[in-house]
């Protein structure tokens, strides 16, 4: 646990931020849907996953295509809107990228779809 302390990320992080987790000796990309009142008080955040975009790979409607020239990650990506997860903010060691607001309200319309909540609104 103290290797993670040693290299933890103590900025703030903010909705629509792209982080870099290491856990278990694993790193993974994912981008931040939590609050940022929730993210300046709680010791965790609710994130998806973010992985390398193949050519010719078909993005779903609860899936968004990032583009590398938008993000500066290096290559296009795909966010898992059906992959939600909690990380401890002790496992987050960098901050890759921040998404575009335009961009986060397309996260949070896919995230909608995989939650049925598309339903609601009749």
């Amino acid at each position: 646990m103290v290797k993670h302390l040693d290299n933890m990320y103590c900025a703030a992080i903010r909705r629509g931020d792209v982080v870099l987790c290491s856990e278990k000796d694993k790193e993974q990309l994912y981008v931040v849907l939590q609050d940022d009142v929730l993210n300046q008080s709680l010791p965790t955040m609710v994130c998806v996953p973010v992985e390398i975009y193949k050519k010719g790979d078909e993005v779903l409607v609860n899936e968004v295509l990032l583009k590398k020239g938008e993000t500066g990650l290096g290559s296009d990506s795909v966010c898992f809107l059906h992959k939600v997860i909690t990380i401890e903010r002790v496992h987050v060691v960098a901050k890759k990228a921040e998404l575009k607001k335009e961009r986060v309200q397309e996260l949070l319309h896919a995230l909608d779809i995989t939650l049925g909540r598309f339903r609601d609104r009749n």
